[in-house]
Formats: structure tokens, C-alpha cells, sequence
């Protein structure tokens, strides 16, 4: 550092540091009023500050969002299964809706995107797990962004998303259907309007979801070599990519969902009910695309998730409004309805794990432990009960 007097009766003081991609001397200066020891200390921090500032700038890269989207996706793709890589792809059309693709990930910060999530949760309506899809692609995406020197820092680290106030007394209760409620919405389904031909087979399929703790892919990838008398074979699961017929399977979701489970009677009928219904509809048409899928429209494809889920939510909404059931539906709903009914016969946990193909057990925990404190809580009131008599 060397310093210098101004015309003014300041003190201009100069630090000199190597540009680290050109390789060449650059200068940054600050002035101040007094040359004193404490001044002088002063300066050399202002500067070396300055430095820093410099040399990360000037390390970053002024990348767009979309170009370091587009750099981190197919790394992303050789470290996640199929599927996952497809929901990063079909979650960022929806973040560009959010925030502009165009701008350069180092003017980004926290508090930008914090206020876009929190528009999308909050005043949109969205829920908060589709909403933290959002914020976890994005987190990833600057993660990766940090490590290439596009961003100083991962600002998704500052980003938070508090449950609304609606949401944080919500109960165990809400991811699983008691028997009443599983008859009343597949009743439902069975009598709606402007899906005839399909309506028995979704009712069906929830049915089976709930009695063997299928995911919707397990059940949707499901053929006629996966059976072998009451044995069912699950190592595949579906996905499906824009038209109905451009179908791909892959490995479930992770190592422990490869796995092979016994079948009660009422899902052994259910099959082969389909099997029955799916060689008559081959035999009437031309058009029925055979590659042995079980769960499948009158043509042999497998039934859309994307359809079943909005079929699901029309049954919500009808059966709130007639004020019969206020829980939101979801495929997924009568999958851990399954883990529920495993818990009240008293199955160990892992067990139910084993079944359903869960490699942590948070979920199989909390619904477990929801309803074995309601089963010694419904002991309770009948031992008082008999007491009483």
C-alpha cells in the first residue's frame, strides 16, 4: 500500500493486486481525511476488502439463470434416477414463471427469490410441499452454481418457507383414510359423470393402492409376469413422456423398493378382474397396444397419473361440498392409508418398511405412531367403559 496527498488536503491510499484471469496488475484506492497509524490501518482493510470484492467479481462468470440451468442439468441427470431428473425438468418450466430465466445468477439474492416463493405459496395457494419441489431445484441449481464460481454463495441457504398457520396444528390424520372414507370416495368415483369406461377401474385401483401400499408408478408399471399366484413382483416403476403412448419404465424409486409382496384375496380378484377385462378389450379392437400392462386403459396403456390425480381432485372438491369429507386426495393418500392399516394389526415398523418400500422411516413413523396412540386412547375408553358397567 503506498498513500498519496490530494490537492484537497485528503489522503488517497493505492493497494496494487494481480487480476486472476488476465494475470496482470490492477488498482483500487479509497481517500480518507487524516495519514495517522489508525487511518493508515484503516485504509489497508478498506482495501483489502476492495480486493476480495474484485477478484471474486471478477472470477464469477455473468451467467444467466437459464445458461447455468442448462449447465447444471445434465450433471444433475448422471447423478439421480430417471424420474427425478424428468420432475427437475418439469419443475424449472415452472420456476422461469417465477423468476426471469434471463437474469445473471449473481444479482440474484436471497430476498428476491424468497418473495417469489412466498407470492407462489401464500397468495397463490400453492401447497407447501409443491412448493419446496421449487426450492429445492433451486438450491440445487446454486449449489452448483457456488462450486463453478458463477455465484459467491448458495443465497437458497437464506430462503425459508414457513408453514401457513392453517397447516401447523394439521394432523397425521390427513395422510391416511379411515374405512368409511375409503368407501365413500371410491363410491364416488364409481358414479361419476364423463368417465364410463374408466371410472370402475380408478375406483379399483385406489382400492388396491390401500391394500397393498403401491406407489402410483409401482401400481401404473405393473404387468402380467410380475404375478405368480399370490406373489407380486415390484422392480419397476412408470413414467410417462408427453403423448400417452411414449411410455418409459425404470428401477423404483430406490434400492429397498425393489421388492416382492403377498396379496390378500381382494387384490388377487382385483387383478384378475383386469386381466379378464384387459384380454376382452384386446380381443375388440385393432388398436389395443399389448405389452402386457395390467393397469391400463381400454387400449392397453397404462392409466395417467397426471389424470388419476385430477380425477381425485374433483372427488375432493364434490365430497366437500356435499359436506361429507374435507381431506384433500392424491394418489398417495391411499398408499399410506396402507402403512395405517398395518399399524392397527400391529405389525412391526420394520415390517411395514419392508412392504412398502421405504427406505427412511420418517413416514412409516409418523403415521404409526398417530395411530397406535388413537388405538390406546379407543382401549382406554373401552376399559372405562366396561368398568362403568
Amino acid at each position: 500500500m503506498w498513500m498519496e496527498k490530494l490537492p484537497n488536503g485528503k489522503y488517497k491510499y493505492n493497494e496494487r493486486y494481480i487480476d486472476p484471469l488476465t494475470e496482470k496488475y490492477k488498482y483500487v484506492s479509497v481517500t480518507l481525511n487524516s495519514k495517522s497509524n489508525q487511518a493508515k490501518k484503516q485504509a489497508q482493510s478498506m482495501l483489502d476488502k476492495k480486493v476480495d470484492e474484485k477478484i471474486v467479481r471478477r472470477m464469477q462468470i455473468d451467467m444467466t439463470f437459464e445458461e447455468l440451468y442448462q449447465k447444471w442439468l445434465p450433471i444433475y441427470k448422471n447423478t439421480v434416477k430417471i424420474q427425478t431428473y424428468y420432475v427437475a425438468e418439469r419443475t424449472y418450466l415452472v420456476v422461469i414463471k417465477l423468476i426471469d430465466k434471463n437474469a445473471l445468477v449473481r444479482n440474484m439474492s436471497a430476498q428476491y427469490i424468497q418473495s417469489k416463493l412466498d407470492d407462489f405459496y401464500y397468495a397463490q395457494g400453492y401447497s407447501r410441499n409443491y412448493t419446496n419441489t421449487l426450492r429445492t431445484l433451486l438450491s440445487n441449481i446454486f449449489k452448483y452454481g457456488e462450486r463453478i464460481g458463477a455465484v459467491d454463495k448458495n443465497v437458497m441457504k437464506e430462503v425459508s418457507l414457513p408453514k401457513k398457520k392453517s397447516q401447523q396444528n394439521e394432523s397425521n390424520t390427513e395422510k391416511y383414510l379411515e374405512q368409511n372414507e375409503i368407501d365413500l370416495i371410491l363410491e364416488e368415483i364409481r358414479t361419476m359423470k364423463g368417465i364410463p369406461k374408466r371410472r370402475f377401474r380408478y375406483a379399483e385401483g385406489m382400492e388396491l393402492m390401500t391394500l397393498t401400499g403401491l406407489r402410483y408408478g409401482e401400481l401404473a408399471a405393473l404387468k402380467n409376469d410380475d404375478i405368480d399366484g399370490n406373489q407380486l413382483r415390484i422392480d419397476e416403476t412408470i413414467l410417462h413422456r408427453g403423448n400417452s403412448k411414449n411410455i418409459q419404465l425404470s428401477s423404483p424409486k430406490n434400492e429397498t423398493s425393489n421388492r416382492t409382496i403377498s396379496l390378500s384375496n381382494r387384490s388377487i380378484e382385483i387383478i384378475d378382474k383386469w386381466q379378464k377385462e384387459n384380454a376382452y378389450n384386446q380381443a375388440l379392437s385393432d388398436n389395443y397396444d399389448e405389452r402386457g400392462f395390467i393397469y391400463c386403459d381400454i387400449y392397453g396403456l397404462p392409466l395417467s397419473l397426471t389424470t388419476v390425480n385430477h380425477m381425485l381432485g374433483v372427488v375432493s372438491e364434490s365430497l366437500k361440498a356435499k359436506g361429507k369429507l374435507n381431506k384433500s386426495l392424491s394418489t398417495h393418500i391411499f398408499r399410506h392409508t396402507h402403512i395405517s392399516k398395518l399399524s392397527e394389526l400391529g405389525l412391526p415398523i420394520k415390517s411395514i418398511m419392508t412392504r412398502v418400500g421405504h427406505a427412511n422411516p420418517s413416514t412409516t413413523l409418523k403415521i404409526y405412531t398417530h395411530v397406535t396412540q388413537k388405538m390406546e386412547e379407543n382401549l382406554l375408553e373401552k376399559l372405562n367403559e366396561s368398568e362403568r358397567n
